[in-house]
């Protein structure tokens, strides 16, 4: 039985009980997803909100508060502030590159999956604008020279 196999079946137990959107329910049926998977990939996390009945940002709630439970895997993680006044210093001219050089899914991954973009509406840095996380660390006053420069490295 393939992984997608064994996913869809896990989905349509948990969709088949008595009360399917309820949060143990939910719970069981991740960490289910995330023994067979390492992980719980978006596309489970779309069928599954489609076969539940209940919207996609749910499963990302419980995950953001059960640290155990795993979104897809990747290497690195890139998080770009969209903030007005990082705006204001071309921080979208920054995320428009970052994006064509990774050649960013739809779902902020690069292709290999390596690398996760994700954006921020404000990282409280104002006064060092533009801004970024790469892998945790804050980076001030960014140019896009140096962003480029260091996804080269992670490539």
């Amino acid at each position: 039985m393939n992984f997608e196999q064994e996913i869809r079946e896990i989905i349509e137990y948990y969709a088949a009980q008595r009360n399917p959107k309820e949060q143990e329910n939910i719970i069981a049926m991740l960490r289910e997803i995330q023994e067979t998977e390492g992980c719980i990939p978006l596309a489970a996390q779309e069928l599954a909100a489609e076969k539940l009945g209940v919207k996609r940002s749910v499963f990302t709630c419980i995950m953001k508060r059960l640290p155990d439970l795993k979104e897809e895997i990747y290497s690195h993680q890139l998080v770009l502030c969209t903030g007005e006044r990082c705006q204001n210093k071309k921080s979208m001219e920054i995320l428009k590159a970052v994006k064509e050089e990774l050649k960013i899914d739809k779902d902020g991954f690069s292709p290999d999956r390596k690398i996760y973009l994700k954006t921020q509406n404000c990282m409280k840095q104002c006064r060092t604008s533009p801004n970024m996380k790469a892998d945790g660390e804050l980076y001030a006053a960014v140019t896009k020279e140096q962003v480029l420069a260091l996804l080269k490295k992670w490539k």
